[in-house]
Order: structure tokens, then C-alpha cells, then sequence
């Protein structure tokens, strides 16, 4: 078991680097770069070409022709990977502008992505500890099957907490990597992120729960709320939706959605709308959510003490 105390929660949420603070410096300079064509997969909803550039394999993604309405995914993708820095492990990703040819770039008047390559292997894809995780939050939100889970492992407690925060409703075992050697987890595509209010789902759940008259929270499910609840604190704090929204507007221009631009069509213009508006009401509910786990982890405290004080006598 790798999860912290609260304690240390509180200590390594004062270390970690907050991206807001820190302009988005790219890992690698698109226009200077010659990059070496490997193979090229073509996928379900896009193509994945494996690059190498300095010795350095990289991965290239774009979206098919017949999944257009995905296109705006890179924005978020991009978004997230830069959220998660110093929060979360989870693999680098860059943009490729619209009009730009590059090695591996199926349609050259549409943006792309380029990622490192995440260690180790789909959770989906190995026999793992990890067997019978689920931390998907799409339909179902957070609930309470997953605290298990998330005091197996520190960097699962964060991952909820940024999922929940970001509204990444699809944390699937296929885009979240495993390495068995190093024990450690790498978070991948999140392009699907601000589509649900996560937080809105989580509140209803924990609001239906304190309502029960058999409300009871073991010890270390409570341990597990109070970390959760401290990550949340942390990315509400340092996080404001002002300074996201501002980073998802400098990406979406950066991979070539303005005005007179081929890919700037109402669909894509109302949901760069619509996910700012995610992005304002997630914050909102992520507030009170953090308070609906205060009140939890009060009433299961005291509950706890008054079975304990009545088991003694």
C-alpha cells in the first residue's frame, strides 16, 4: 500500500507545481524539428503514427476523417496534460497547428497532437493488482466502491481528485498505463474531458448517502475522504477557473480555431462554449462537494464513537 496520511497530503500539495503559475513551455519545437516516420496505426477514432525525433520516439495523433466532430479532443487533451503537470503522472502532450505538414500528420489542414510515450502498459492489457479497478465516473460519478481502491495507491487518490475537478469522465483501463516493474501509474487521453459536471454527480451521490439511516463509514474509508477532500481543497484553491479557462482559449487558437480559419464552424465555436462553461460549474460544485465530505467525514466520525462508546458499556 502506497497512500499517504493526511499529513503528508498536506505537505506534498505545498510542493507541487502549479501550472497556472508558469507559462506552457513546448517540449518540443515543432518548426525546427525532423522527425522520422516509424509506423502509422490506424485506430478506432484516429490514426497513431510513432515517431522518432533525436532518438526520441514520440507519438503522433490526429482524429479521422469520419470523426470530425471529435477534432476540438486536442484542445482538451493538450489542456489536461498541461493541468497535470506536477499533480498527476501522466504523459506530455503538444500541439501541431492546423496548415502545418508533418511527418506522421494524416490531414495537414487539421491540428494533431504529439505525446510522449507513457512506461509500461494498459492496465487492460496485463495481469496487474489492478485487475479490478474502476475509476470511471462517466453515468455514475464518484462513488463510494471506489475508496478501495484509491488507498491503494497515492497517485490513485489524486487521480480521482483531478478527474473530478476536470470533468474527465472516461478513466478507462485502456488510457491508464501501468509499469509492474516500477509499480507506477501513467495517466493518457483526456481528450473527453468537460463534457459532464463530475462534481454535480458526486454531490447527488453523497447527499442520497447522508440522507440513509444506516449511514457508516469504515476507518479507512474515512481516512480516504479526508485525503480526497484535501487534493480537492488544493486544486480548487490553486486552480481557478478564470486561469484554465484563459489556458483552454490560448490552446484552442494555438492548434487553429479562429475566426476565417476552415475549422472554425458553429459546432466547434458552441462547444468551446459549452466546455467553458464546464470548466465555471465543476469549480462551483467541486466547493460544495468538499463541504458535503466535511460533513461526512464529521457525521461517520461520530457515529463511529457512539458504536464504540456503547460496545464499551
Amino acid at each position: 500500500m502506497k497512500f499517504c496520511n493526511i499529513k503528508k497530503v498536506v505537505i506534498l500539495c505545498s510542493l507541487l507545481v502549479m501550472p497556472s503559475v508558469f507559462p506552457w513551455l513546448d517540449y518540443i519545437d515543432i518548426d525546427t524539428c525532423s522527425p522520422i516516420l516509424i509506423k502509422t496505426l490506424k485506430m478506432r477514432f484516429c490514426y497513431i503514427s510513432f515517431v522518432n525525433i533525436d532518438g526520441t520516439e514520440y507519438i503522433v495523433k490526429q482524429k479521422k476523417s469520419d470523426c470530425l466532430r471529435k477534432l476540438l479532443g486536442v484542445v482538451r487533451d493538450t489542456l489536461m496534460a498541461h493541468l497535470a503537470e506536477g499533480f498527476i503522472p501522466a504523459h506530455r502532450v503538444g500541439l501541431i497547428r492546423a496548415g502545418k505538414k508533418f511527418i506522421g500528420k494524416k490531414y495537414d489542414n487539421w491540428p494533431a497532437t504529439i505525446h510522449t510515450i507513457a512506461p509500461g502498459k494498459m492496465l487492460k492489457a496485463q495481469n496487474s493488482p489492478y485487475n479490478g479497478m474502476n475509476l470511471k465516473q462517466r453515468d455514475t460519478g464518484f462513488v463510494r466502491e471506489m475508496l478501495s481502491w484509491m488507498l491503494e495507491d497515492d497517485v490513485l487518490m489524486r487521480l480521482v481528485a483531478f478527474d473530478l475537478v476536470f470533468c474527465n469522465h472516461d478513466r478507462h483501463r485502456g488510457n491508464l498505463f501501468y509499469d509492474l516493474k516500477t509499480d507506477k501509474f501513467c495517466a493518457i487521453d483526456m481528450d473527453s474531458s468537460f463534457k459532464y459536471n463530475l462534481c454535480a454527480f458526486a454531490c447527488k451521490n453523497f447527499e442520497k448517502m447522508l440522507a440513509s439511516k444506516h449511514f457508516y463509514l469504515k476507518s479507512k474509508e474515512i481516512k480516504a475522504l479526508v485525503a480526497l477532500k484535501g487534493y480537492l481543497q488544493f486544486l480548487i484553491d490553486n486552480y481557478k477557473p478564470k486561469n484554465t479557462i484563459q489556458l483552454y482559449e490560448d490552446f484552442a487558437v494555438k492548434a487553429g480555431f479562429v475566426e476565417g480559419s476552415d475549422i472554425y464552424i458553429p459546432k466547434f465555436v458552441d462547444e468551446m462554449i459549452d466546455n467553458k462553461r464546464m470548466i465555471a460549474r465543476s469549480y462551483e460544485d467541486a466547493q460544495k462537494f468538499v463541504q458535503l465530505l466535511e460533513i461526512a467525514i464529521t457525521r461517520a466520525r461520530k457515529r463511529r464513537e457512539v458504536l464504540a462508546a456503547i460496545r464499551k458499556n
